[in-house]
């Protein structure tokens, strides 16, 4: 019963409660699980199981439970330069550097992880970035620069963003507000929350 359209550029944060179906929505999107009714479409076109690869390699995503390693697998030429720059956007500079192909520390807080996790899924360079919480288990400093500055400049670079998040403070900055309930995804309307 969902029906969701995206619209290349755009920034769409989806809201919802615990267990209204958020997460299974944003596996479904990517191609993780296959629709039992319905489809994926790109440009008019289905997705099928031959063409299923391809699509997953739009999108760049940090899910609630992700994992990191210190390399990035996957992502061929890899300036250290363009690293440790993306390392002190996401304040991480005096925690973990990048040398030699690797990552030098990955004993960092929750909230670091994610900002590391961050600066993986920006060096794919997709199309489309999908972020689980990412904001989550940040200072309020940090998250107000991820929100007004880093998401805002990233779309900028003509990138999709779909983000789930409970940052009510921050819901101006996205061009639209989705909210997942019981299994429906519906406008936000934020004077009924």
């Amino acid at each position: 019963g969902v029906n969701l359209t995206v619209q290349q550029g755009e920034m769409v944060f989806i809201v919802g409660g615990n267990g209204s179906g958020k997460s299974t929505l944003l596996k479904l999107l990517v191609g993780l699980y296959y629709p039992e009714t319905g489809g994926l479409y790109i440009d008019g076109e289905s997705v099928n199981p031959v063409s299923y690869q391809s699509y997953r390699e739009l999108y760049a995503i940090i899910f609630t439970d992700f994992h990191l390693f210190d390399r990035l697998y996957g992502i061929e030429d890899v300036e250290a330069s363009q690293v440790n720059a993306l390392l002190r956007l996401m304040e991480l500079e005096n925690k973990v550097q990048y040398i030699d192909g690797r990552f030098t520390n990955l004993d960092l807080s929750t909230g670091q992880k994610k900002r590391l996790a961050f600066v993986a899924a920006i060096l794919e360079d997709k199309s489309i970035y999908i972020f689980d919480e990412l904001a989550a288990d940040q200072d309020p400093q940090f998250r107000k620069r991820f929100y007004e500055k880093i998401l805002p400049d990233l779309q900028q670079q003509g990138k999709t963003i779909i983000a789930v998040t409970h940052d009510d403070h921050y819901f101006h900055v996205a061009d639209r507000i989705l909210k997942m309930e019981y299994g429906k995804l519906i406008e936000y309307n934020e004077h009924a929350a």
